[in-house]
C-alpha cells in the first residue's frame, strides 16, 4: 500500500470516528430517557474508539513494513492497538449487558388528585 492511499484510509477512519463521537454526544444530549441515552452514547462511543484503534493499527503495520523490519516500535504500537480494540469489544458486551438487562424500577401510577 502506498503512502497516499494509507493517508486517505486513515483520514477516512478518523473522520468516521469523529462523526460517531458527535453522534454519541448528540444522543446523550437529546434522547429523553436514560436507556436510549446510555445505549446511543455507549454504542457510538465504542464505534469511535474502535475506528481510532483501527487507524492506529493501519499506521503501525505500514510503518513497521516500511521501516525495513528493523524497528519493532511500530509493531508494538500496532499490537497495543489490537489489544485496545479487543478490550473495547469485550467491554462493549459487558456494558451492554449491564445497561440493557438491568431491571428498571417501576413507579406507581399517579392518582387524579396528585400533581
Amino acid at each position: 500500500m502506498s503512502g497516499w492511499v494509507l493517508d486517505v484510509v486513515i483520514t477516512l477512519l478518523l473522520l468516521a470516528a469523529a462523526g460517531f463521537g458527535a453522534i454519541a454526544v448528540i444522543g446523550l444530549l437529546l434522547f429523553p430517557d436514560i436507556r436510549s441515552r446510555s445505549f446511543t452514547g455507549l454504542r457510538a462511543g465504542i464505534l469511535a474508539t474502535a475506528l481510532v484503534a483501527i487507524a492506529g493499527i493501519c499506521y503501525g503495520i505500514f510503518a513497521w513494513i516500511s521501516s525495513g523490519y528493523q524497528q519493532f516500535q511500530y509493531l508494538e504500537y500496532a499490537a497495543s492497538a489490537v489489544v485496545i480494540l479487543i478490550l473495547v469489544i469485550v467491554l462493549n458486551r459487558v456494558a451492554t449487558g449491564v445497561l440493557c438487562h438491568a431491571p428498571v424500577p417501576a413507579r406507581p401510577p399517579k392518582e387524579k388528585g396528585q400533581a
